[in-house]
C-alpha cells in the first residue's frame, strides 16, 4: 500500500526556500561540498540515496564547474521544474522537503498515516 499525504500535511507545507508568494526569495541556497547548487542545505545528504526529485539537481550539467554563473544553474530547466513543483504539486515534492518544511508540529517526528 502506498503512503499518501493528508490534506493537513499539504496545507502545512511551506517551502522555506520560497516566499509565501512562491518566488525564490526565502531561505538561502546552498552549495554542496561536491559543487552543486541546491535550494537548501537539507537536500545535500551524501550518505543517503537521493530521491528522484533531488537527483535532478545533481546532474553534471548543473555542476558549478560547468556553468559561468549561479544564475545559469538556478534558471536551468531542472531547477525551475523542482521549484515550480514545490508550489504546484506539493504532494509530489521530495520527501526531504515535506519533512523539513512543515509549518506545524515537529519536523523530526513524523507520524505515518495510511
Amino acid at each position: 500500500m502506498r503512503k499518501t499525504l493528508t490534506n493537513q500535511k499539504i496545507k502545512n507545507f511551506q517551502p522555506k526556500c520560497l516566499s509565501k508568494e512562491g518566488r525564490n526569495i526565502g531561505r538561502s541556497g546552498a552549495v554542496s561540498a561536491t559543487g552543486f547548487v541546491l535550494p537548501c542545505c537539507w537536500l545535500d545528504r551524501p550518505n543517503e540515496p537521493r530521491d528522484s526529485k533531488v537527483s535532478t539537481l545533481f546532474d553534471e550539467k548543473l555542476h558549478i564547474d560547468n556553468n559561468d554563473t549561479i544564475d545559469d544553474i538556478i534558471k536551468s530547466d531542472p531547477w525551475q521544474k523542482f521549484m515550480r513543483e514545490l508550489t504546484t504539486k506539493p504532494e509530489e515534492s521530495s520527501p526531504i522537503c515535506l519533512e523539513m518544511c512543515r509549518t506545524s508540529g515537529s519536523r523530526y517526528v513524523h507520524k505515518e498515516e495510511w
